[in-house]
C-alpha cells in the first residue's frame, strides 16, 4: 500500500502545525509501530517538530506510545502506533444492483472479515427499500466487528450520478427510482450517525482515490480511474488530487450523446451477460469475439478522446470488467493507441481492485475526513456512549513551535 503524498501552500504558521500531524498521522496509518526517527525520514520533518507533533497526539489519544526499547543499533526508543479503540470509518456503495459496506478502525486498513457478503437491490427499487438494504447490511457489518453506531467517526457513501459539494444527488440516471435524487441519502444517514463526519460522493470519484490510496495508481499524478461495469464513468486526478470540476460533473462524459463513452455505456447495458461474452471471446468464439471487438473498439476511442482533453499520464480499467484479465486491456489498448494516432498515448493498467475499488476509496475518504477532525477535537469513544462532550486539553491547530514552512510531501485531499 502507497503512502500518497503531494504538496500544497500553507497559509500561515497555525497551519503549519496541522499540516505536520496530517503528514504524521497519514504515516502512521499502517499498523505498525514507528520511532520518531521512523516518521522524521519519511514525513522529511525534524525529530524535533515530530517528536512535538507525537506528543500533541499522545496526549489526546489518538497514538499510543511504548516504553523506550532496545534497537538493533543506536539508542533505545519508543515507537508510536494509532489507537485501533480511537474510532472506526463506515464506507458504504450503494450501486444499481448492490450494496456494499466496509468498517474500518483508525489504526490501518482492515481485514477481510470487514466487508460483509453484498446485498443485491433492484434498480428500480424505492429509495426507502434500497434504504432499507443499506441498513441492513451495515447493521451487520457493524455487529460482525462489535461496533456500535456511535463508535464510527466518519461515513462516506458512494452513490452512481452527479454529487454536489452538499452530497446533493443532483442527477442520476443508473437508478431508476425517480426519488434517488436529493439530499435524502445524506439526510438519512446523517440522521444515523448523528456524531460522525458524513460526506456522499460519486462512485467513480472515490474508485480514483481507491486506485490512488489501494491499487496501481500509487504516485501518478494525473490519473483517470474508469469504472466499468454495467455502466461507464471515471474518476480524475490531477496534481495527485481529486478532480470533480466546477459543478461536480468530471468524469460523467457517458450523459455526453453520441460520444463513445454514452455508447459504450450502452453496450454494458445492453449485455447483461458480458463475463461470459468475454470468456467466450477469449476461448475463440467467432461471434462473441465480433461483439467485444466492438466494445474495445468504443472505449478505445473513447480513451483518446480523455487524452486529448486531460492528458493523463496513466489510464486505470477497473470495475466489474477489469476481472475479464489481460484479454480486454490488451483489445481495448490495442484500439486505443490506434484511436491516439500520431499522439504520445499514456499507460493503461488493469485495476487490481476490481468492484472493491468504490468502497476502497470510500473507506479512504472517511479516513481523510476523519483524521481531519481529529485535529480539531480529538479524544477516544468509550466503549458504550459519546454522549460526554469532547474535553480536549491541547489544539493541535496552535502552531508547533520549530515546525519549518512545509516544502515536502502531505497528505493528498
Amino acid at each position: 500500500m502507497a503512502v500518497i503524498t503531494g504538496r500544497r501552500r500553507v497559509a500561515n504558521t497555525t497551519e503549519v502545525g496541522r499540516w505536520n500531524a496530517e503528514l504524521v498521522l497519514e504515516h502512521l496509518y499502517s499498523r505498525e509501530s514507528r520511532t520518531n526517527a521512523d516518521l522524521a525520514r519519511v514525513t522529511g520533518l525534524s525529530r524535533s517538530t515530530v517528536e512535538r507533533t507525537l506528543d500533541v497526539l499522545v496526549e489526546r489519544g489518538v497514538v499510543s506510545k511504548s516504553e523506550p526499547a532496545a534497537l538493533v543499533s543506536g539508542r533505545p526508543a519508543a515507537f508510536y502506533q494509532l489507537r485501533p479503540e480511537f474510532g472506526y470509518l463506515l464506507a458504504i456503495d450503494v450501486g444499481a444492483h448492490t450494496v456494499r459496506v466496509r468498517v474500518d478502525d483508525l489504526a490501518g486498513p482492515g481485514r477481510a472479515d470487514h466487508e460483509p457478503e453484498p446485498v443485491r437491490v433492484g434498480v428500480e427499487d424505492t429509495s426507502d427499500k434500497r434504504l432499507a438494504a443499506v441498513e441492513g447490511v451495515v447493521d451487520r457489518a457493524l455487529a460482525g466487528v462489535g461496533v456500535t453506531r456511535g463508535q464510527v467517526r466518519a461515513v462516506t457513501v458512494a452513490t452512481p450520478g452527479i454529487v454536489d459539494s452538499a452530497g446533493v444527488i443532483k442527477v442520476c440516471r443508473v437508478i431508476r427510482s425517480g426519488d434517488w435524487v436529493g439530499d435524502r441519502l445524506r439526510g438519512w444517514v446523517s440522521e444515523r450517525f448523528p456524531g460522525a463526519a458524513v460526506a456522499v460522493d460519486n462512485d467513480a470519484n472515490l474508485a480514483a482515490l481507491g486506485e490512488q490510496r489501494f491499487g496501481v495508481a500509487g504516485d501518478a499524478a494525473d490519473v483517470v480511474a474508469v469504472v466499468a461495469g454495467r455502466r461507464i464513468g471515471f474518476g480524475i486526478l490531477r496534481g495527485g488530487v481529486l478532480h470533480r470540476g466546477t459543478h461536480h460533473q468530471a468524469g460523467e462524459a457517458a450523459n455526453i450523446r453520441g460520444s463513445s463513452w454514452e455508447r459504450a455505456s450502452k453496450w454494458l447495458h445492453e449485455h447483461d451477460d458480458a463475463g461470459r461474452l468475454f470468456q467466450a471471446a477469449e476461448a475463440g468464439d467467432p461471434a462473441a469475439r465480433v461483439a467485444v471487438g466492438k466494445f474495445a473498439q468504443l472505449l478505445g476511442t473513447a480513451f483518446a478522446e480523455v487524452v486529448h482533453t486531460i492528458d493523463p499520464e496513466l489510464i486505470v480499467l477497473g470495475g466489474a470488467i477489469s476481472l475479464s484479465g489481460p484479454m480486454i486491456l490488451d483489445l481495448v489498448a490495442e484500439r486505443f493507441k490506434r484511436a491516439c494516432r500520431d499522439t504520445e498515448a499514456p499507460d493503461l493498467l488493469l485495476s487490481t481492485l476490481g468492484r472493491r475499488a468504490v468502497l476502497l476509496g470510500a473507506a479512504e475518504h472517511a479516513r481523510r475526513q476523519a483524521f481531519g477532525h481529529l485535529l480539531d477535537d480529538a479524544r477516544p469513544h468509550p466503549a458504550v456512549s459519546i454522549a460526554d462532550p469532547p474535553t480536549p486539553t491541547v489544539s493541535i491547530t496552535d502552531p508547533l513551535p520549530g515546525s519549518p514552512t512545509p516544502t515536502g510531501p502531505r497528505s493528498r485531499q
